[in-house]
């Protein structure tokens, strides 16, 4: 069973760098998996237009089959696109919906 810090070695190829959704560019610096119970937490560090973030992501509970064993190719991309298309909604809705805007923090 692949600890959090195995799970985050399995999605840096596929969350660190220079992510684009086509309307919005984010640069991840770097990130960590916390795992807590049944879910687990990513927390990225990342830039975007000359500012610098935090954001704090949370699973479901099916991702966490990450953790079992040798997970397969296809189950870690499914799951590395999920944080993706969390990250983009949360910079994409972050000025708008409250919800969304509490998963992020500037850093200065």
């Amino acid at each position: 069973m692949p600890s959090a810090e195995g799970v985050r070695d399995l999605l840096v190829p596929h969350l660190m760098g220079r992510l684009d959704d086509g309307s919005a560019e984010l640069d991840v610096a770097g990130f960590r998996v916390v795992e807590h119970g049944r879910r687990f937490t990513v927390e990225l560090e990342l830039t975007a237009y000359g500012q610098r973030w935090r954001v704090r992501l949370e699973s479901d509970s099916s991702e966490m089959a990450i953790f079992d064993g040798q997970p397969p190719h296809h189950l870690v991309r499914s799951v590395a696109s999920a944080f993706r298309i969390r990250l983009f909604e949360w910079w994409h809705m972050k000025d708008s919906e409250r919800q969304l805007a509490r998963l992020g923090e500037r850093i200065k």
